[in-house]
């Protein structure tokens, strides 16, 4: 075996490129596999797995076995090769369906990822060689060899029937049958241009009440344009019921086998059916491919989308130039025709624009995918009883803010189960049921997203809580806070309420990495929690941060834009407005106090003399909103922030930098952080 893992080194592709393809090619499958075991696993429990299921994971795993045998991987397709031969077992009945086979296609996929990782480097592959090896020999020890005996020739099934069934096929068959289920042949006349949705039809229909053991194409007279399909089915409805259910005029339906009885003889023979070929190189197949769409990595849309905000630079550099001249009666028909030119490349400019975001967009499904195998692991380590639930998986971010986006979700659930959701008996002897839950939710609102996570477990202990900050010089014995700054206080660093340590949580580390990362990406945590019931963690998020819609501000000298996913309104305010509160600037909007913050303070500049009259533009992330005061609005610009070069990149407030035509740069405010800083109490001054 050694000496095979050697030659899988030396077998590496040549090119960079061809290794990129495989590893894209080959995470696609095991994002398949990862969504199958999360299903896989609770109808385990539920009692009742659906084959497809399992056929699903099968076609994975040979896939993922075909795929490295091409690419020259054999240490891949070793292990793809064991995988799929516990997954025919599974299929076939031969490996019982328990929580140790889950876990080891679980292992399987695991290591598979730490294979992709090594691609490319034979040193990482070789040392991958061992971890490899103990689970293929694990593998082999759980598939058993195929059972004799049950022979069907017995039944009063058609014989051409029984030759024209695979080996699963034969085994669903038996299956059924020992579960005392009633056998019926459907069988119908479909048009061949629409047979496929007809026969979609039917079959979904069956699966409704049972299982489509086989379909195959049915021998017998029929038009010219019309083909013939008889569907082996099993259920526990009766023909009758089963005729019923289907309710189609053109379909036939006669019993096979009666369950729950001695078999009944059956009148009518069954047709012989014509078995479909599908074996690989029966038939001549097509070259062109099935799958209309296209792999881009990531990197070149991020070039393309810099090459269009580029464009949009240019763009509004143009409608300048043309404003120019049509102020001036001598050039003011040229000025005309470049505005008009303008226009059209501003519609054609926003369309692409809007399609280059649109590839960007992914389901938030693929980070809860991964999040539901952190709560399996976790469940097993510490020995706990936790169900998860989503709900929003389709809705779309950015890929960058999505990858992100998963550490920081990560870190809140491992926390969730460790910290939060009570052992089974204590929550049993609290009222709740033994099984706790989390939810993790995604939905749009506005011009964000904002992903809640949400536990039953005994909430934020805000006693607690407070004496740790109190002994961490984080806060004074007498200060006042509110509840949420209370709440506010796990994001501290080095603060944790756990007496003991352990590898998941309690070392005080972590909640202030999420805060951090995700202020980073411009989005906001925000912390709600009941003791006893449980705690929410909602994240809020920009849907991208590629190009935007900025609101231009002037301060002094200064111009700045505000991200317009921010801006919640524009007022004009009097001097004279302006309250005071505990060191605090504050207005009065529609009864609610409103923290101002002047940007000319924020940043150290000198603002204009302004006649009592300013600008408040009231900017808010998720549940927090704060009054930015600034000297003039100048409009909105489409605007494409840039990271700031040179050496000072990290100016807190600051989110990067634009351009807005030939004009000097602009600089992005980072909303997130500000409205952070202005409604923490303890601040600097």
């Amino acid at each position: 075996m050694a000496g095979s893992r050697s030659k899988t080194a030396g077998r590496e592709p040549a090119s960079r490129k061809t290794s990129q393809e495989f590893v894209s090619e080959a995470e696609e499958i095991l994002e398949r596999m990862r969504e199958a075991l999360v299903d896989l696993d609770d109808q385990r429990t539920g009692g009742d797995v659906d084959p497809d299921l399992v056929n699903g994971l099968f076609r994975s795993a040979h896939s993922l076995k075909a795929l490295a045998g091409m690419f020259g991987l054999e240490t891949i397709q070793e292990l793809s090769h064991h995988l799929e031969d516990v997954l025919d077992g599974m299929r076939l009945g031969r490996v019982p369906m328990d929580s140790g086979i889950v876990s080891v296609i679980d292992e399987s996929v695991r290591i598979f990822a730490h294979l992709l990782e090594a691609v490319g480097d034979p040193d990482a592959l070789l040392a991958m060689s061992t971890p490899v090896e103990e689970l293929s020999s694990r593998i082999e020890a759980i598939v058993k060899p195929p059972e004799s005996g049950g022979d069907l020739d017995s039944l009063d099934v058609d014989p051409s029937l029984l030759r024209a069934l695979t080996e699963y096929e034969e085994h669903r068959l038996r299956e059924n049958i020992a579960r005392g289920r009633h056998l019926a042949m459907l069988d119908s006349t479909f048009e061949i241009a629409s047979f496929e949705d007809g026969l979609g039809a039917i079959s979904a229909a069956v699966r409704e009440v049972g299982e489509v053991i086989s379909t195959l194409p049915a021998p017998g007279e029929a038009p010219e344009s019309q083909i013939r399909f008889s569907l082996l089915v099993a259920s526990d409805l009766a023909v009758d019921e089963l005729t019923e259910r289907v309710d189609d005029p053109d379909v036939s339906v006669r019993c096979v086998l009666t369950g729950r009885a001695r078999p009944v003889p059956v009148e009518t023979p069954v047709q012989e059916a014509i078995p479909v070929a599908d074996e690989p190189g029966s038939s001549l197949e097509s070259l062109r491919s099935i799958s209309e769409t296209v792999r881009v990595d990531i990197r070149k849309l991020d070039e393309l989308m810099n090459l269009v905000g580029e464009l949009v630079i240019q763009r509004v550099s143009i409608g300048d130039i043309a404003n120019r001249l049509m102020s001036e009666p001598q050039t003011a028909k040229v000025g005309s025709e470049l505005s008009k030119i303008h226009q059209a490349l501003d519609r054609k400019l926003k369309g692409m624009q809007s399609s280059v975001l649109e590839v960007r967009m992914v389901p938030m499904r693929q980070v809860f995918d991964k999040v539901s195998r952190v709560v399996r692991t976790l469940n097993r380590e510490l020995d706990k009883d936790v169900r998860l639930e989503v709900s929003g998986a389709d809705t779309e971010l950015d890929k960058l803010i999505v990858e992100e986006l998963i550490d920081p979700l990560m870190h809140i659930v491992r926390n969730a189960i460790d910290h939060a959701i009570e052992p089974p008996e204590e929550r049993v002897e609290l009222g709740k049921p033994p099984k706790g839950t989390i939810r993790i939710e995604a939905f749009q609102r506005g011009n964000h997203v904002v992903v809640a996570v949400t536990d039953d477990g005994r909430g934020i202990d805000t006693v607690r809580l407070r004496e740790r900050a109190e002994q961490a010089g984080l806060v004074a014995r007498d200060e006042s806070l509110s509840e949420k700054e209370v709440f506010d206080l796990i994001f501290e660093p080095g603060l944790s309420t756990r007496d003991q340590i352990t590898e998941t949580s309690g070392r005080g580390v972590g909640m202030d990495v999420v805060r951090s990362n995700v202020t980073s990406i411009g989005g906001v945590v925000d912390v709600d929690s009941t003791a006893g019931r449980g705690t929410t963690m909602s994240v809020t998020l920009p849907i991208t941060l590629a190009i935007i819609q900025s609101l231009i501000v002037v301060v002094g000298r200064h111009r700045f834009a505000i991200p317009m996913s921010a801006v919640l309104e524009t007022l004009v305010i009097e001097e004279g407005e302006i309250q005071y509160s505990e060191g605090r600037e504050l207005l009065n909007l529609r009864g609610e106090a409103l923290v101002l913050r002047r940007v000319a303070a924020e940043f150290g500049l000198e603002p204009d003399a302004c006649d009592g009259k300013q600008f408040a533009v009231v900017v808010g992330m998720g549940e927090l909103r704060i009054g930015l005061l600034v000297d003039r609005l100048e409009g909105q610009q489409d605007t494409v922030i840039k990271s700031i070069q040179g050496p000072i990149r990290a100016v807190r407030g600051i989110a990067g930098a634009t351009e807005l035509g030939a004009k000097d740069p602009v600089l992005v405010l980072d909303v997130s952080t500000l409205v952070e800083d202005a409604l923490r109490r303890r601040d600097s001054a």
